[in-house]
């Protein structure tokens, strides 16, 4: 069952249709503005992993090489792409921590100014 992705010219956005057979036809239209001045593009493949190789994956430690622990924002966008991979949100809690220690560093950096 392919899917088949259209960039619309008209209002920027994106449609993905899913057809049931290949024989199917197709009328593409955007599924935002309803213009069918749409352009097919080249979808992403998804590879499904299971959770023993995603876990795996995350302790690589070349994932962490950009790692500044003493920098929130650095620390933010690896919880957040550990978050992504696992499929789990932050939660309220670590959302709200992350922003208190990004706006504490930045307090801190306009004092120092």
């Amino acid at each position: 069952m392919p899917i088949y992705e259209y960039y619309c010219e008209d209002c920027k956005g994106f449609s993905s249709f899913l057809l049931l057979r290949t024989t199917e036809e197709l009328e593409p239209y955007c599924k935002c503005c309803g213009s069918k001045c749409v352009k097919r593009i080249v979808s992403r493949v998804s590879v499904p992993r299971s959770e023993e190789k995603r876990v795996g994956g995350l302790l690589d430690p070349s994932k962490f090489s950009d790692l500044d622990e003493n920098n929130p924002r650095s620390i933010e966008q690896i919880v957040r792409r550990v978050s992504g991979e696992l499929g789990d949100e932050l939660g309220e809690g670590l959302e709200e921590s992350i922003e208190e220690a990004l706006n504490e560093q930045q307090s801190t950096a306009e004092e120092g100014v």
